[in-house]
């Protein structure tokens, strides 16, 4: 399933068919499904039990939507959701809910990140020390450092501002130094700068395009 079920579908004879879901909701889910299908795969360690999960959210959202609507971050909210469903599936199947797919936490974003001047020499390590972070902290590296995504979509998969998952970076990165026993040369990653101010310019350059069209 890629989407909850129309709720205009015709039900059971003698029963009234449900609404069809909002276009806001369906607007919501066609953006966020793609990363949580993707972050529900690598803690589950296949695509059928992720879209499984992941709808399982969803039609919670769908359910709930009003209300959801009426909170200060409904992204933020269904990141929520999505890591519980998440949990609830690999509970069912007897797994920890842990990260399966070790080779996501082997990308040179990541290393270069934690490990700029290449001391470290194994690579489980790195996992290892990611799982013991505190939550936010996890789920900004993994978003941004191992699955590829930027700082301005971290920071809308979560629900959080760009500077938020900025700060929470770097003080991951500095937790995770610390864990490893690596030196810390201070400053931002290589790259990192001049990506942040790229996104940067895109977000304010999106605010330009609105005002225009306002």
């Amino acid at each position: 399933m890629t989407e909850p079920a129309p709720r205009g579908a015709a039900g059971p004879a003698g029963v009234a068919p449900l609404a069809p879901l909002p276009a806001d909701f369906r607007a919501f889910h066609q953006l966020y499904r793609p990363a949580y299908v993707r972050w529900a795969e690598l803690y589950l360690g296949g695509r059928a039990d992720a879209e499984e999960a992941v709808d399982r959210a969803f039609e919670q959202l769908a359910a709930d939507w009003a209300e959801v609507l009426r909170l200060e971050c409904p992204a933020g909210y269904a990141w929520t959701l999505l890591k519980h469903r998440t949990i609830d599936a690999a509970r069912a199947r007897g797994r920890r809910p842990v990260a399966m797919d070790t080779a996501a936490f082997e990308t040179h974003a990541l290393h270069t990140a934690v490990d700029p001047i290449g001391e470290l020499e194994e690579s489980l390590s790195i996992y290892q020390a990611i799982r013991e972070l505190p939550e936010r902290q996890h789920d900004v590296i993994v978003l941004r450092y191992c699955m590829g995504y930027s700082t301005v979509e971290t920071a809308d998969i979560l629900g959080i501002s760009v500077p938020g998952v900025r700060s929470t970076a770097r003080y991951a990165r500095h937790r995770l130094k610390e864990a490893l026993g690596l030196r810390d040369p201070g400053g931002t990653p290589r790259g990192e700068e001049a990506e942040d101010a790229k996104d940067e310019a895109g977000h304010e350059r999106g605010h330009r395009d609105d005002d225009t069209l306002a």
